[in-house]
C-alpha cells in the first residue's frame, strides 16, 4: 500500500526522488506495477464520490482542450448526472476532480504524509479522459506534479524550453509551436511520471477510458515569506496609522522614518529555517482512519 513517500516513488530511493524535485528534472518510470496504484483511487471510489449528495460541484472541471462544459450538460437538480456524464466522457469530454484528497482517505493520507516529508503544500486531482482530444491545451502547471496512471492509456508530450520558477497569479505565456517532444509516452496502468513545474505538456486520450492522479507538490516561497511578513506588521501599531492626517510635514517625515525602521528591524529578523517550521506547524496532521469505507460498485465506470 502507498502511504509515504518511500512507497510512492519506489524504485526509485527518498534521495532521488527529492533531487529530481530540488532540480526540477523530468523523470518517467514505466512498469511500475500494473495496480499499483489502485490502492490510491480506483473507478468504484470515483463514481461513489460523483454519486454523493456532498460533493462540492466547485471542484469539478468538465471540458475538453480547456474549453469548459455548461453545467448544464451534466448536473440534474444540482447534482451530477451519471448517465449524462458518462456520455460527455464517451464524446471526448474530459473531467478534472480537483482537492480529491480531500473526499479519498487513501490520498489524504499520502498527501499529509508528503507534506510532513517536504515542508510543501501537497494536493491530489484525478483526471478522467477518453475519445478524441485531450482536456487541455498545450499548457504549463504552477506545480510539480507526480502522475500516476491507473487504468486505461494517455499520450503524454512534454516540449523543451520550461518556464523557470512560474508563479500562481501570473499571465500565462502563450505555447511554444512547432517544437519537437523532449518526452513522447503513452502512459499504461502503474506507470509514474514526474513532470516538473513550468514544462510545457499537452496529453492526448488514448482508445480507452483513461484515469490518472495527479499529485501536485506546492514549495513555499519568497512570495510567501512577504505575505507572512505583511501579516506580521498588519498588526503593528507603527502601520496603523493614517498617512494623511500627520498634520504637518515633519510629522509625516517622522512617521516615514518609523515605517522604514520597523520594516529594516523586520527584516532583519528574517529566519527561513523558522519561517519552514512556524509554517509547517499551521497545519498539524490529525490522524486519519483508512478502514471500514463503505463504496458501492457502478456497473461502468463514470
Amino acid at each position: 500500500m502507498i502511504t509515504n513517500l518511500e512507497s510512492l516513488v519506489a524504485p526509485l530511493g527518498e534521495t532521488e526522488f527529492l533531487a529530481l524535485l530540488r532540480e526540477r528534472r523530468l523523470m518517467f518510470l514505466p512498469g511500475c506495477g500494473a495496480r499499483r496504484f489502485e490502492t490510491l483511487l480506483t473507478w468504484e471510489v470515483l463514481n461513489h464520490l460523483l454519486d454523493s449528495a456532498t460533493l462540492p460541484l466547485g471542484e469539478l472541471r468538465v471540458l475538453r482542450e480547456s474549453v469548459s462544459v455548461p453545467a448544464n450538460f451534466y448536473l440534474k437538480h444540482g447534482r451530477v448526472d451519471p448517465v449524462a456524464l458518462s456520455k460527455l466522457l464517451d464524446q471526448g469530454i474530459s473531467l478534472i476532480f480537483n482537492l480529491l484528497d480531500e473526499h479519498v482517505p487513501a490520498l489524504r493520507a499520502l498527501c499529509k504524509s508528503l507534506e510532513r516529508r517536504t515542508l510543501e503544500s501537497v494536493k491530489a486531482a484525478a483526471i478522467v479522459t477518453s475519445g478524441p482530444g485531450g482536456a487541455l491545451k498545450c499548457h504549463y502547471d504552477d506545480e510539480d506534479l507526480v502522475v500516476l496512471q491507473i487504468a486505461g492509456t494517455k499520450r503524454w508530450q512534454v516540449f523543451n524550453s520550461p518556464i523557470v520558477n512560474p508563479a500562481p497569479g501570473v499571465a500565462k505565456r502563450t505555447a511554444p509551436e512547432g517544437h519537437t517532444p523532449v518526452f513522447d509516452e503513452a502512459l499504461e496502468p502503474g506507470d509514474f511520471l514526474f513532470l516538473p513545474a513550468g514544462h510545457w505538456h499537452h496529453c492526448e486520450n488514448g482508445p480507452h477510458r483513461s484515469l490518472h492522479v495527479s499529485i501536485a507538490f506546492v514549495p513555499p516561497n519568497g512570495r510567501h515569506l512577504m505575505k507572512a511578513l505583511v501579516s506580521q506588521l498588519s498588526s503593528d501599531e507603527t502601520f496603523g496609522r493614517p498617512l494623511t492626517r500627520a498634520g504637518s510635514a515633519e510629522a509625516l517625515a517622522a512617521h516615514e522614518s518609523a515605517l522604514k525602521s520597523r520594516l529594516v528591524d523586520a527584516i532583519r529578523n528574517i529566519s527561513l529555517d523558522r519561517f519552514l517550521r512556524e509554517r509547517a506547524a499551521l497545519h498539524p496532521v490529525e490522524g486519519i482512519q483508512l478502514e471500514g469505507e463503505s463504496i458501492r460498485r457502478h456497473e461502468t465506470p463514470v
